[in-house]
């Protein structure tokens, strides 16, 4: 008879079939691995960007609005009290502003389904 031929064929094929999940796991971690890099790497260039921006715009503000006020440390005393107010406004607001978000972008990431082609 040929059971013992079977089930050997059928052994050989179900470890086929976990090597080849495993496999599929491991390139999918991969991707979704480095899908997180990229997306927290673009947002470290960005932030740097913005925030060397951010230091000059507030330098040229400080300078024009001295000559307004006449005085550098009252223009820089002024610029410092607006980002202040807005540095609390941004502190108050950064459940909604950041973590949100970054929770809903990193869920995206590792939760995203693929088509099976099966379906299909």
């Amino acid at each position: 008879m040929q059971t013992p031929d079977m089930y050997q064929k059928l052994l050989e094929e179900t470890k086929e079939y976990v090597q080849t999940r495993y496999d599929l796991l491991r390139i999918e971690f991969v991707e979704k691995a480095s899908k997180i890099v990229a997306f927290f790497l673009l947002a470290f260039v960005i932030i740097g960007f913005l925030l060397g921006a951010f230091v000059y715009l507030s330098l040229a503000l400080v300078i024009w609005l001295s000559t307004i006020f006449e005085s550098l440390i009252v223009a820089s005393l002024f610029v410092g009290g607006v980002l202040a107010l807005f540095g609390g406004l941004v502190y108050s607001l950064r459940e909604s502003l950041f973590v949100n978000p970054i929770i809903k972008q990193m869920s995206k990431i590792m939760f995203s389904q693929k088509p099976n082609e099966n379906d299909q």
